[in-house]
Order: structure tokens, then sequence, then C-alpha cells
């Protein structure tokens, strides 16, 4: 009896220790005898952006992430932020929990390995007066939940800002050696009014962390630099750089966002070679700690792909790498063109790449009926149009009521006379 109760008391103290241990330390050891590989020298990547629903998501957005995964059988998933709509009224953690699951059990049961970073909205929920998490702590717990599902790759990272700044080796065919790299930044989600406000942006520690882990990468590599891709939420603001200012009513043209909100642009067929500008992009007003010049200076990144823009698949080529914008996929938020994008590795020659967008319409045989829902989403719909719907209709009850009111006041008063 004695041994029993040892044995008994032993077990339940290792099961407390392991209950205390960080549930991102245990998902990173179980993912990491599984790196990624070259399949016969190709290697697929399916980037779902902005899926950006809630716990009862539109069936629309859960087919189209569905069948796109069924339809284009990607050996890797990226997601690029906004993977959940954050803010919903009333949003428990239980429902965060809940849109996450959505999101993760539709690929962990296809077993496709897949990573992520954050957008700008996937936090705000935990985050809000009700829920009461920090920033970090809402990321942090919204990572733990994708990691408990087995096939997910993605991790805390280092301490620095953000959470989860990491990167991703994918071997060669043999799994002998690291031949790419794939890196996940956090955008952050806003910068403060004293940096000149706006949507987040990558920070000089942020920066710093990807040029020693890329030194380490090549040198690793006899010195040359581990060819890579980058996914981050937000646009580097140098994205303007590649489109031509315009005066308002050129046709195509988009107004700017961020410190670009006067001007109006059109894409340059010298940068742009491929896909549109729907509308305009959204980094950080002024805040900018050199992203992009850094990526030039390493010398690893082959190309750069971003969320956040939902209509935007522009893709184009700025100081020699490959800036992509990938369509959104949800139809809970705004947006009225929707789709993914694929990126297509060859062993063969990883100086370059593939990449494609595939629109909803070629992925989904159907069309949502709701023409609201179609063009701007089903939350506008639900607190834009159905509230102004009610309003005018009210506003017409009312109307006719004084109109009759009205009627029968002059009737009286000619039956008067």
């Amino acid at each position: 009896m004695k041994t029993l109760r040892n044995a008994l008391t032993a077990l339940l103290t290792a099961l407390l220790i392991l209950g205390t241990l960080p549930f991102t330390a245990l998902a990173a050891d179980k993912t990491a005898g599984a790196p990624l590989q070259f399949k016969n020298g190709k290697f697929k990547i399916l980037i779902l952006s902005d899926i950006q629903d809630t716990n009862t998501p539109q069936q629309a957005t859960v087919d189209l992430m569905n069948n796109a995964i069924d339809q284009t059988k990607p050996d890797f998933i990226a997601l690029t932020g906004d993977n959940i709509a954050g803010w919903w009224k009333g949003v428990t953690p239980e429902e965060t929990k809940a849109a996450v699951d959505i999101v993760g059990k539709a690929i962990n049961d296809r077993k496709i390995p897949f990573a992520l970073v954050f957008g700008n909205h996937d936090h705000e929920g935990l985050c809000d007066e009700q829920n009461g998490m920090t920033e970090e702590q809402a990321k942090k717990q919204l990572m733990a939940w994708f990691q408990a599902y087995e096939y997910c790759m993605a991790v805390d990272g280092e301490e620095m800002t953000g959470v989860g700044n990491y990167n991703l080796p994918i071997l060669n065919t043999a799994g002998n050696k690291t031949v790419f790299n794939l890196w996940f930044m956090d955008s952050n989600p806003y910068t403060d009014e004293s940096e000149g406000g706006g949507y987040g942006y990558v920070h000089k520690d942020q920066i710093d962390w990807y040029e020693r882990t890329s030194n380490a990468l090549k040198a690793e590599n006899d010195g040359k630099p581990v060819p890579s891709l980058l996914f981050q939420h937000i646009v580097v603001p140098e994205v303007y750089n590649m489109f031509t200012e315009v005066s308002k009513g050129t046709k195509g043209a988009v107004r700017g966002n961020a410190n670009h909100t006067s001007q109006y642009y059109v894409t340059n067929p010298d940068y742009i070679d491929a896909g549109h500008l729907n509308e305009g992009p959204c980094p950080a007003n002024t805040a900018n700690d050199g992203q992009l010049d850094s990526w030039v200076k390493q010398g690893d990144i082959l190309g750069a792909i971003f969320g956040h823009d939902h209509v935007n698949d522009y893709a184009g080529t700025y100081k020699g790498i490959r800036l992509l914008a990938a369509p959104a996929v949800t139809f809970y938020s705004y947006g009225n063109y929707r789709g993914v994008r694929t990126i297509d590795l060859d062993e063969s020659n990883l100086t370059t790449f593939q990449t494609q967008v595939i629109p909803a319409d070629k992925l989904m045989d159907y069309t949502v009926k709701n023409p609201y829902i179609r063009e701007h989403g089903y939350y506008e719909y639900k607190s834009v149009f159905i509230p102004a719907l009610c309003g005018g209709i009210a506003g017409l009850v009312a109307l006719t009521a004084v109109i009759i009111v009205l009627v029968k006041v002059i009737k009286k008063h000619k039956a008067k006379k």
C-alpha cells in the first residue's frame, strides 16, 4: 500500500510540474522532430490571409478556406494574421478559442504543417474591458491554443517586441541540409501616436534578431545566405515606391492610406508585374526602423508576403525583393474580392519562386446570395446596413403616421367649414 501511495504521489507531482510548464515550450518540442522538407524537389506553400471570422463563422469563409486547402494540396500553410476576427460583441475567451479551433482543426485534420503570424485584430477580444488581458498575454494565449494542434509549427520566439518572431528551415529532399528558410515576423498591431500613429511595424530589436539569425544560418551554409521568404501581416511602407501618384479620378486609381491619404495611386509597371491594387496599403504612418533595408543588406530574402489589405493581390519587385499582397479569405470582414496565394519552390533553382493568386470564384462552386455581404462582409451588414434599414423603415413609419395625422386634421378642419 505504501509503495502504491508513493507511486501515486510521484505521478501527481509529475503532472503538477508538467502543468506549470509553458505550453509553448511543449508545443515547440512536439514539432521539433519533424522539420519541413522538400518532397521530390518540390515544396508548395498555401497562404491563408485574414480569415478573420468568429466562433460562428460565415459558411462562405469556412468553405473558401477548406476548398483552398483541398484543391491546392500544399506541403505547408502560412497564416498571415487576423486569423480570427478578434473582437465581436460580448466575445469571451471560450468563444475566442472556438474561433481559433475552426481554423486550427481544419488544417490539422488534413495533417498539413502550418505556422502563423498575428495581425492587428487577433488579440483584441481578449484585451477588451470584459476580458482584461494585455496584448502580450492575449497573443501568448492565442499562440498556445494554436499550438495545441499537432501540426502547428509556430512558436513564441525569443524575448523581443511582439509574439511569434521565429524562423523555420526547410531541408532538402535528402533531409541532410537546410536549403531554404521561412521567416515569421510580428508586425505589431498599432503604432503609438508619439511615433506618428497608424498601424504597426517591425521594431529594431526584431530586426536585430533577424540579422543575427540570418548571419548564423549563413555561417552554417558555407558563408552563403540561405534563400528565404518572409511572412508578416502589415506591409512595409516602401510599398508606395512601387506605385505612381496620379490625379483623383484617374481610371483605376485608389486613395492612399497611412501618410498618403491625400494622394491617389496606380501600379507602376516598372515594379508591379502582376495582380491588382484595389485599396491603398496600410503601413505605419511614419515609423520605420529600416526593415526592408535590413533585408537588402542580408541578401537572403527573395520575397515577403503580407496580408492586412484585404482586396489587394499585387506582386512586384523593389530593390531586388518580391513584395506580394495576399488577398483575404474572410466573408465576415470587409472586401468585395477574396482569394488565396500559393508559392511553389523548386529545389533545383532556389534563387526564385513561382506564385499564383487563386480568386474565390475559382475555389467555390456557389456565390454568396446576399449581395451586401458579398460586397462588404457580414460585420458591416449587421452593424451598418441592418441598422440603416431599420432606421429607414422606422422613419418611413413615422412619416406615414405624421401624414395620416395631417390628413385627419385637414379633413376635420374642412368638416367644420
